[in-house]
């Protein structure tokens, strides 16, 4: 990946290496402002002198993982390998705020585990409504990073700024968006998430898994109809809730207590709940119908 590196980026990066207390950093900006790319210089500068973990908070146009879900990697990232998954379900946070903001904070908490030294968070594209304003204030809130870097054209991002004015244990970075930042329109963001759904899916095939001890949770259907079960996108989790293995539900044998889906090779010993997801998907990775929560066709 090639990087043009702005000159508030350098700033950036030399008053991070300079401040030897600090831990987080989450860069918050709206769709199409360079949040990757600069989160991607970031870590790749920070992984030469600490362990610097990467935790994608992007459902829809996701770069660690595929889409639906949030992903942790190490830095300097090798653009294969994600060391932990938190299901979303959607291409959103839309209706899944809960989901996202609960995978965030794991996230993090699984980084700091694992020995980070450093942490870098993409946050999802910063909306215009009020529920997507007050989520990305609650996830702050949450998370309380010692670094909020704020990429915006004017002062779109003030409103939200306000409300951390007068916390002395956040730095508020205020930077222009990059000129050389190249938009998406829907069409080419929707071909995005085929290609990486169509990635992970690669080798996948029909398996079963029995669902002695296993528990549902997520957006399920408020029916036990099969029909609403069937192609809709779910995650197999662990224990901890960290996905095991993504899958397409091909059928909900209820009365031989087993589930058939389309998905990679897993561990079944390893899934302690199935967490579903509210969009469907075909085997090739195309988004079928995106349903409100329990619905479906």
């Amino acid at each position: 990946m090639t990087i043009r590196v702005e000159r508030s980026w350098q700033a950036l990066l030399a008053r991070l290496q300079d401040d030897r207390q600090w831990r987080s950093i989450i860069v918050l900006g709206p769709v199409d402002s360079g949040k990757t790319t600069l989160c991607r210089y970031l870590g790749r500068e920070l992984a030469k002198s600490h362990r610097t973990a990467a935790i994608d908070c992007d459902p829809g146009q996701s770069v660690l993982g595929p889409p639906a879900a949030l992903g942790l990697a190490w830095e300097p990232w090798d653009g294969k390998r994600v060391s932990a998954l938190r299901f979303v379900g959607s291409t959103t946070p839309s209706g899944h705020l809960l989901q996202t903001l609960t995978g965030v904070k794991r996230l993090v908490d699984r980084a700091s585990e694992d020995g980070a030294q450093r942490i870098v968070l993409d946050s999802s594209g910063y909306g215009s409504t009020g529920a997507l304003r007050e989520f990305h204030y609650q996830t702050l809130d949450l998370l309380e990073p010692d670094y909020l870097v704020a990429l915006q054209q004017a002062d779109e991002l003030e409103p939200l700024l306000g409300s951390f004015a007068r916390r002395v244990d956040l730095e508020v970075c205020r930077l222009p968006i990059s000129q050389a930042v190249v938009g998406r329109d829907p069409t080419e963001r929707r071909a995005y998430r085929h290609r990486k759904f169509r990635q992970y899916f690669e080798g996948a095939a029909v398996r079963t898994l029995s669902l002695d001890g296993v528990g549902f949770h997520g957006m399920v259907p408020a029916t036990d109809s099969p029909e609403r079960f069937r192609t809709r996108l779910v995650a197999l989790c662990d224990r901890r809730g960290f996905v095991v293995v993504m899958g397409i539900i091909e059928g909900l044998r209820l009365d031989e207590g087993c589930l058939e889906l389309y998905a990679p090779p897993f561990a079944a010993s390893q899934v302690a709940s199935v967490q579903l997801g509210s969009i469907r998907l075909d085997r090739d990775g195309r988004e079928l119908y995106y349903g409100p929560p329990g619905g479906g066709r």
